[in-house]
């Protein structure tokens, strides 16, 4: 059973841990391909946007973008905070059109991706580990079950009595 667990573990770890690191890379690649850099203009002065005027060096301010399409689009986006309306900024849009955040870039990307697999490894091993400790719990308690009706078999044949 050790050796199973062993081999279950080890096998079935790395096989997750690839499986898991080419779907999160496939992911990442996705996210890079479905969303675009598109210039947008700002609406409002971004120090307007702090409440207070506190001394900030980042701002919430509402930008304006056209779609390939055509479309034109609104949003909040983070921008430096000594920016004046009609100041172009880059924004990140998803494939509708919608503001979205900058995907991860290759290197980035491939790091998450085997943290990942790292992970998925850790969590099939462990599984695997936790269920041979279990079974081998049961298989232990069942001997040990066993053992005390021998026991209670052979003390009854040599005269004794049983509790």
């Amino acid at each position: 059973m050790l050796l199973a667990a062993w081999v279950v573990g080890v096998l079935g770890g790395a096989t997750a841990g690839v499986l898991a690191a080419m779907v999160a890379d496939r992911g990442f690649e996705e996210e890079r391909s479905g969303r675009r850099e598109v210039v947008a203009v700002l609406s409002e002065n971004a120090r307007d946007a702090v409440p207070g005027h506190a001394d900030v060096s980042k701002a919430s301010a509402t930008v304006r973008w056209t779609t390939p399409d055509g479309q034109i689009h609104t949003g909040r986006t983070t921008v430096a905070a000594h920016s004046r309306a009609g100041t172009h900024v880059l924004v990140w849009t998803d494939a509708r059109g919608d503001l979205a955040a900058q995907p991860a870039e290759e290197a980035d990307a491939v790091v998450r991706s085997s943290f990942v697999g790292v992970a998925a490894t850790a969590v099939t091993a462990g599984a695997v580990w936790g269920s041979a400790r279990a079974a081998r719990a049961l298989l232990d308690r069942r001997r040990m079950r066993q053992w005390a009706l021998e026991w209670e078999r052979v003390d009854t044949r040599w005269g004794g009595r049983t509790a």
